[in-house]
């Protein structure tokens, strides 16, 4: 079970890279009450990494949620101005640059310059074959991306609720990408980054980014970046849809926006957490939620 005291700093990370869904309010909202349970102190970072999926409607998109849902933040961006102008990644380029350097002076990555057509083609088992791993392309190619390489080993990830988990990468994650073809870093390495500078010890995810936590304890490993390896992870449920199937944005799940737009209430978001938490009640508030909130009541994965 984690411990949890007014030194936890906790993050709620979105990507703008589509409308916000019940599944993404979800996430938020546990790492809330995480973080307000323990009196510590919970960051609002946006991952805007991924320039070609970025838009500025859904930046918009999250600073709406947060406000529907009633969740305050005790640090990172108000608006979608002061993020443009203080808080994009885009404005850490330089700190990325400095992590790839390292992993590259170690001897523990690779230029690339296969295509995704390719990869199918020539993939087993749906992994990247390793095609480039022992040949001379050169890294300042600039139709090659850069491949960490994995181990045929398990990566250990101490979740704080379900307990030790094993991911073999090499297996889930085989040499994935830190720096992609446009030479823009990869979103692994500069999560890890930024929750090293920001001091974060406390990381909530849903249960299908278990793999991420491993590729990124697995680059704090080789980075010698030991706060990180040492931070509290729980990984949640996930929320599904009608028909079983995880929320996602870019299958089109139900939007906020949505819901907002056409007179929805958060209500419905604490419901769901309330239920998932195995609580009873007319919980109708993030301050209702947190009132019951205990954290023996986290659902394992």
């Amino acid at each position: 079970m984690m411990n949890l005291d007014k030194n936890t700093v906790g993050r709620i990370a979105p990507t703008p890279s589509g409308f916000l869904h019940v599944g993404n309010a979800y996430s938020f909202v546990l790492t809330w009450l995480l973080v307000r349970s323990s009196g510590g102190e919970l960051i609002l970072r946006v991952d805007d990494i991924d320039t070609a999926r970025y838009r500025r409607e859904y930046l918009e998109d999250i600073f709406e949620t947060l406000d529907w849902l009633g969740l305050d933040m005790d640090k990172g961006p108000s608006s979608v101005r002061e993020f443009e102008e203080k808080y994009s990644q885009s404005l850490r380029l330089d700190e990325y640059g400095e992590a790839l350097q390292t992993l590259k002076n170690e001897g523990r990555i690779f230029p690339c310059g296969c295509s995704r057509k390719r990869i199918k083609e020539d993939s087993v088992d749906g992994q990247y074959p390793g095609t480039c791993r022992e040949k001379t392309v050169g890294f300042d190619n600039s139709q090659t991306a850069w491949r960490v390489k994995t181990e045929d080993r398990g990566i250990l990830v101490e979740d704080a609720v379900s307990g030790e988990l094993s991911v073999n990468l090499h297996e889930k994650m085989r040499d994935f990408v830190v720096r992609k073809k446009d030479g823009m870093p990869a979103y692994q390495l500069v999560s890890l980054v930024d929750d090293i500078r920001e001091g974060v010890n406390l990381v909530v995810r849903g249960a299908d980014l278990l793999e991420s936590t491993a590729a990124q304890l697995f680059l704090a490993e080789i980075l010698a970046l030991d706060s990180f390896r040492e931070a509290s992870f729980y990984h949640h449920p996930l929320l599904l849809d009608a028909s079983g199937e995880k929320l996602s944005k870019s299958q089109g799940s139900l939007s906020l926006k949505y819901i907002r737009e056409n007179g929805g209430t958060a209500k419905s978001v604490f419901g769901k957490a309330a239920k998932s938490l195995g609580l009873a009640g007319n919980i109708s508030t993030a301050g209702n939620l947190l009132s019951e909130f205990g954290v023996e009541k986290l659902p394992k994965i």
